[in-house]
């Protein structure tokens, strides 16, 4: 079943396109993130796991999993419609021009959307390390694997974000400066460049030449007070005029509405 995500989120609120299980590294089932969600009044609801990748990674799900994870949605899908439309999808990894959205494997699989997200950046020799998660491991990271030039890990993140826009094959763009979160707390400071912005701002214009929707994710609103894209950029966000996806990327059937209300609240009350 293919659906226009755009026409939903230009129509209500009642949806969430970010969710992982226990099939990549969510901490409950489908069939609870499902219950839950239903219970909460969604109306639209998606599975997206961490996409396979040619590379070690303990949060991706693998390929053998794949028809197994396809089959539960379907199976979810049939206990909860009409009532909840149940969507099968994947958050695809970026890794180049060789590992994405784009390839022939992913498009080949009978989603209902596609999410495009960047976690993986690689270094000066090439090498890719995963700048999501725990601030303690980037920081490391950033010191033995980057030799120490934060500049370079973000101005290389966002180059993956525009080339991902540029190769296509997705309809949601996921958490698009979440590198932001890492590169925040080795320089608070960061945000605030010039050069920074001008980031941001080549991803916006991406965005909306590729009629992408753009993500707002609210997973880390409760704890840590920010969303991905930080609220610096929504103004230009909204005046650019681009479809907005406001997503929880649940991890554990309790957080499915997780700083959804308050990001819609603030999101509504921009000029």
């Amino acid at each position: 079943m293919q659906i226009s995500i755009k026409d939903v989120v230009t129509t209500t609120d009642a949806y969430n396109f970010h969710a992982h299980s226990r099939y990549c590294d969510g901490r409950d089932t489908m069939s609870a993130i499902a219950a839950a969600a239903a219970e909460a009044g969604m109306k639209y609801f998606a599975f997206t796991p961490h996409s396979p990748v040619p590379i070690d990674s303990p949060c991706n799900m693998g390929k053998e999993k794949m028809d197994e994870y396809m089959e539960e949605v379907d199976r979810l899908h049939r206990l909860y419609s009409p009532d909840m439309v149940v969507l099968k999808s994947l958050e695809i990894d970026y890794l180049g021009d060789d590992w994405g959205p784009h390839i022939d494997y992913f498009q080949r699989l009978p989603l209902d959307f596609r999410l495009g997200s960047v976690h993986f950046v690689p270094n000066q020799d090439g090498v890719l390390l995963d700048c999501d998660g725990r601030f303690e491991r980037f920081a490391r990271y950033l010191k033995e694997g980057y030799r120490g030039d934060l500049r370079y890990v973000v101005e290389k993140y966002f180059e993956h974000v525009l080339r991902m826009l540029e190769r296509g094959g997705f309809e949601l763009l996921g958490h698009f400066d979440k590198i932001a979160g890492n590169a925040s707390m080795a320089d608070p400071e960061i945000e605030h460049q010039g050069w920074y912005e001008a980031l941001v701002d080549d991803v916006i214009s991406h965005a909306k030449s590729s009629d992408v929707v753009v993500e707002i994710n609210t997973k880390a609103w409760d704890d840590k007070g920010r969303f991905y894209p930080s609220e610096l950029w929504w103004q230009k966000l909204k005046d650019s005029g681009v479809a907005i996806a406001i997503d929880s990327d649940a991890h554990y059937a309790e957080k499915v509405t997780a700083g959804r209300r308050d990001a819609f609240t603030r999101w509504n009350n921009l000029k």
